[in-house]
């Protein structure tokens, strides 16, 4: 079970704002507030790779987007977006990177995330973040320009850099496999992997589908074929890779 020393470092204390009866308890496994593919899957696949006992609870969205079910979420996450965690002792954690750091350290696997002794470990923050606060706001920009400008011609000049920026991006990240091998630091996928194997999926939609690449292409067959991915799709019910245009 995760650490209570590490989620003291990530805890988010809302009591403040939202008042103590708003807040979660104590949980006898973690809560994983998700939607099927969405920027929760890269840290459910996390929870499966580490053993965290955990259960799924499904954010139910209006028209406009706004969370509507379950009650509360957004006391758990004011920005109303996914994912949202609930670790057992009642630590409320969002933010998908985040989450996913969070269960790669209550790991102890060198293989998900290197020790902070380790000089491997540098590169493999650096490319977390950069698939995070780079690659997935370039998806966003080609999939949903209208969140960055509310008129036409803005739309669509968000839209046209956010698929240049991702052909140029696809190529960069097709290199991190050049060596041949399965994943980035060999036989087993890391965090990083992880995170690209979601982030994957999401450019289905954009000009640029990143498994259009041969070498992204094979990653992500490797990455749904490995049994913690595999569990986590079929427990969210979704297609590796659905038909065309969906």
């Amino acid at each position: 079970m995760i650490s209570s020393d590490l989620l003291e470092a990530c805890q988010v204390d809302l009591t403040e704002e939202w008042g103590r009866d708003t807040l979660p308890g104590m949980t006898s496994v973690a809560q994983l507030f998700y939607l099927p593919g969405a920027g929760s899957f890269a840290p459910h696949v996390m929870l499966e790779e580490a053993g965290i006992a955990h259960e799924l609870l499904r954010v139910v969205r209006d028209e406009q987007s706004v969370p509507i079910e379950p009650a509360g979420y957004l006391a758990l996450n004011p920005s109303g977006r996914i994912p949202t965690i609930v670790w057992a002792n009642g630590t409320v954690q969002t933010e998908s990177a985040a989450i996913c750091l969070t269960a790669a350290e209550a790991a102890n696997r060198d293989s998900l995330i290197p020790a902070i002794a380790q000089a491997d470990r540098a590169e493999v923050l650096a490319r977390l973040m950069f698939l995070t606060n780079t690659v997935q706001v370039a998806v966003l920009r080609a999939r949903y320009p209208d969140r960055f400008a509310d008129d036409e011609a803005g739309r669509a000049s968000v839209a046209a850099r956010g698929n240049l920026d991702l052909q140029e991006l696809r190529d960069r990240c097709a290199g991190w496999y050049a060596d041949g091998r399965p994943f980035l630091r060999g036989e087993e996928p890391g965090i990083d992997d992880v995170f690209l194997g979601m982030l994957i999926r999401w450019t289905r939609l954009s000009l640029v589908p990143w498994w259009d690449n041969a070498t992204l292409s094979d990653l992500y067959d490797r990455f749904h074929a490995w049994p913690s991915v595999a569990r986590a799709r079929e427990q969210e019910q979704f297609e590796a890779r659905p038909p065309a245009g969906t």
